[in-house]
């Protein structure tokens, strides 16, 4: 297997989430905390080609995704700043880059059997409906309790497809349930490391990936990538995701198809494919 570096973003941004649309479109949600103000991004996840870039919404900072269906962003505004409950929704076309629809009376739950479910609040309690999310007109006034909504929920939340995804997991030194390479090839890395927290890791096409963190002489922290042929153990790749960090810090890289998204320094993401 050849890890082949297909592209790299990089802003003078965080990166604060990533997300994959149904026609491998990637939004990337940057934030500058200091001036509180976010802007969002979108790349062809194959070729790093941008859709869009930076795009500001009317509210500056207090803004967020909800989730992407069919390449169309659900937007939220909050109730309050620093305060996480949500309000509106404002529907956001990823080709044209045109706001569908948007609504100041509804919140948005979940989407399921392509139909948005929302709520509204009323003196008798919180009132539900579906619209069609492509324009934001209501189907149907539902006559359902509250918890009635949470295990609809609960079903929507199982029927999306992770398939095309592989998350890290947590490394356990000596767990006889894993590949014995991985004990072997993780803990001669660790061995002579100070390490601090968590050791994440996945096995991807016959490779080893891994991340450590790692105490150095000034005790601030080293965030180490690996990537190791898991049969033969040859080091294949390593990168420095954070060369100075306070503490630990998780979901330094994914899995998506044949790619490998890794965060780096918060500012810089490295997508590399795996052929």
């Amino acid at each position: 297997m050849k890890f082949i570096k297909n592209y790299t973003f990089t802003d003078r941004l965080q990166i604060w989430r990533l997300l994959i649309s149904g026609s491998d479109k990637l939004i990337i949600e940057l934030r500058d905390t200091d001036k509180k103000e976010v802007f969002f991004s979108c790349l062809d996840i194959h070729t790093g080609e941008p859709v869009f870039s930076k795009k500001q919404l009317d509210e500056p900072y207090w803004i967020g995704i909800e989730q992407v269906h069919d390449d169309v962003i659900f937007f939220h505004k909050f109730a309050k700043p620093d305060m996480p409950g949500h309000r509106e929704i404002i529907a956001f076309d990823i080709f044209t880059q045109d706001i569908l629809w948007k609504s100041y009376e509804y919140t948005f739950l979940f989407i399921f059997d392509d139909k948005l479910y929302v709520s509204t609040e009323s003196f008798e309690g919180n009132k539900y409906f579906t619209l069609d999310y492509k324009n934001g007109k209501v189907i149907e006034e539902l006559k359902v309790s509250s918890t009635e909504i949470a295990k609809l929920r609960n079903i929507a939340d199982q029927s999306i497809s992770h398939d095309n995804y592989i998350f890290p997991e947590i490394f356990e030194p000596g767990n006889s349930g894993v590949n014995e390479n991985v004990n072997i090839l993780i803990g001669k890395e660790a061995k002579n490391l100070d390490i601090i927290g968590n050791i994440e890791y996945t096995e991807f096409k016959g490779l080893l990936l891994f991340n450590v963190h790692f105490k150095v002489l000034d005790n601030s922290l080293v965030n180490k990538f690996f990537v190791k042929n898991l049969e033969t153990g040859e080091e294949i790749f390593t990168e420095i995701l954070n060369a100075n960090v306070n503490a630990f810090a998780p979901d330094s890289f994914f899995c998506y198809k044949n790619y490998v998204l890794i965060l780096k320094e918060k500012k810089e993401l490295l997508v590399y494919k795996i052929e």
